[in-house]
């Protein structure tokens, strides 16, 4: 079995650790499957991903611990040597140690011919391929001495690193590291994906990721339903369809407030992409100085020029109301704020609107937050670096703690009602430049309008946001602009799903 890009076939479920450990021994054993069998599977998936991507390979250092892991990496390595590949094994634990399938795994290696090897004893330069088995998904602490040794030496050299199940060091449910951590080429994860190889940090250590299911998935995924969804074109919520009769006021007001002085690229990026994602009437409360600029160039925007009688109005008639891109934190933009949050009507909040919120918190379950870790840190009231140690727990808690529906941006961007958890699988590195949140932001304002719930708007919105960049990102990753992606926006949402 050759096990599968999950950016080519992606998962729909992904899955806590201890939910994996706790049950695919009793899934398997309803599957017919022996958990040796399991080992063998998930060894030989390994082998035959190594040899499909590295096709030029032929010396390999595998790597191993004490678990489980090290019994798939030393399958790995048996069936190497058997198709007649230079094979290196350094153990960070003494092998007769090992336990159960493992010691059954060392037991056939051995047969096949196989030795272990010191490192001062491996030429590093033959190496073609690592193989990471040295830490599953069970770790919950900081990385050890004997584990952090090997893991550090391994990053320094050359050959790429293929990781078994997950990349050592790293934490399976939150994607952070633990200290040392494999830097890996690819990781093939077994059974299940779980969660924390796609949101985060994980990025950055997980290179390529594999799923090979080990013969089990659609049976786990059926009896095990304790899992987040992942956010794909295969499963993304439908938007409203347009009647014929349909008129602008049928399609939605929406009503974007920002733009201060120094900041009016930020809201009239917001007002284009509600206007590009299908809101019907779109008025823009900026700074009076800005009203020139935003409206440049874009006479489909109507402009707020009366803050009282005027703004008042506009709340009133507005289905949908973003607040935030461009702010600013001063008096102008304070008033702005409160004024806003006096009314009952659906908001988006962003930038410093998030800022203002996390001075003056409050709930109310008909708005939408769409924090970066910075701002999460604010209104939890936390570090970025307590955010980032559990981007899932950080959602919820935002959700639970201000109501309504939080996105926890960032790569593998996460969604939260305070009970469900989701997770984007699209966008890439390109998005990292000024301008993006404001476009998700107005993408947000006008798809509200147009889905079953804000939960729905949120996912199809983050996930079209990144769909977009994923497209102009043919055209290169640096430079990438977030107007680049506003012509590629209007495609989108005009898709038949």
């Amino acid at each position: 079995m050759l096990p599968v890009n999950i950016n080519n076939s992606i998962p729909q479920q992904a899955y806590r650790a201890e939910t994996v450990r706790n049950h695919e021994l009793a899934v398997a054993a309803n599957s017919g499957v022996l958990s040796m069998q399991l080992m063998q599977y998930a060894g030989e998936s390994a082998f035959n991903l190594l040899r499909h991507r590295y096709p030029q390979a032929k010396t390999i250092l595998v790597v191993c611990g004490s678990g489980n892991n090290a019994g798939d990496g030393l399958i790995l390595a048996r069936m190497a040597l058997e198709a007649n590949f230079h094979v290196y094994v350094h153990s960070v634990v003494n092998p007769e140690s090992y336990q159960g399938d493992a010691k059954r795994a060392y037991q056939q290696f051995m047969e096949q011919g196989g030795q272990f090897h010191k490192f001062n004893d491996i030429d590093v330069s033959r190496i073609d391929v690592i193989v990471d088995g040295l830490l599953g998904t069970g770790i919950t602490g900081n990385v050890r001495e004997n584990y952090r040794y090997v893991i550090e030496l391994i990053n320094q050299l050359p050959a790429p690193i293929l990781a078994l199940d997950i990349p050592s060091g790293l934490h399976a449910n939150t994607g952070m590291p633990m200290g040392s951590t494999v830097i890996a080429d690819a990781t093939v994860t077994f059974v299940v994906l779980k969660q924390g190889l796609v949101t985060g940090l994980a990025i950055d250590y997980c290179g390529d990721v594999f799923l090979s299911g080990l013969g089990i998935k659609d049976a786990f995924e059926k009896s095990i339903d304790d899992n987040v969804r992942l956010v794909c074109e295969n499963n993304l919520p439908r938007l409203k369809a347009r009647l014929g009769s349909s008129h602008k006021g049928d399609s939605g007001r929406v009503l974007l407030v920002g733009g201060n002085l120094s900041t009016p690229g930020a809201i009239k990026l917001a007002a284009e992409a509600t206007l590009r994602c299908g809101a019907g009437l779109v008025s823009v409360a900026c700074h009076p100085d800005n009203a020139t600029i935003v409206l440049a160039n874009r006479p489909e925007i109507m402009r707020v020029s009366d803050f009282t009688q005027q703004l008042t109005e506009q709340l009133s008639l507005s289905d949908s109301i973003v607040l935030g891109p461009g702010l600013g934190l001063d008096e102008w933009a304070q008033a702005l704020f409160m004024k806003v949050l006096s009314t009952e009507k659906p908001v988006i909040v962003d930038g410093d609107g998030l800022n203002l919120l996390a001075k003056n918190p409050q709930s109310r379950n008909n708005w939408i937050l769409t924090p970066h870790p910075k701002e999460a840190a604010r209104l939890l009231d936390t570090s970025v670096e307590n955010i980032m140690a559990d981007r899932f727990e950080a959602v919820k808690s935002i959700a639970l703690k201000y109501g309504g529906v939080c996105i926890l941006k960032g790569a593998g961007t996460l969604i939260s009602n305070g009970n469900v958890v989701t997770i984007n699988t699209s966008g890439n590195p390109g998005m990292a430049s000024g301008g993006m949140g404001d476009l998700l932001a107005g993408i947000l304002g006008a798809l509200r309008l147009q889905s079953a719930s804000d939960f729905d708007a949120c996912c199809r919105g983050v996930f079209i946001h990144g769909q977009a960049a994923d497209i102009a990102r043919e055209d290169g990753e640096k430079g990438m602009l977030a107007s680049d992606l506003l012509p590629i926006l209007r495609q989108l949402v005009n898709r038949p799903k």
